[in-house]
């Protein structure tokens, strides 16, 4: 093999795959950011509907169902 065509590999390997690495986890980061907004607004969604609803035969486990359905865009 030439000493030239290793020093390249050894190159390639040396700065090339940490920059694709740091490049790959970046796009992950930034597609991940709107699940994770969307998720926000969801469960804040789901704790206002708990504690505004005023039924007080629901348990809390009938109040998250119903919370959820709500937030889920479906009606009563």
């Amino acid at each position: 093999m030439d000493p030239s065509m290793s020093q390249a590999r050894e190159l390639i390997n040396a700065h090339l795959y940490p920059v694709l690495l740091i490049f790959a986890v970046i796009y992950g980061a930034i597609q991940i950011s709107p699940m994770a907004n969307q998720a926000r607004y969801f469960n804040h969604c789901v704790d206002e509907v708990i504690r505004e609803s005023n039924v007080e035969k629901m348990s809390f486990s009938e109040k998250r169902a119903l919370a959820v359905r709500l937030c889920n865009g479906t009606s009563l």
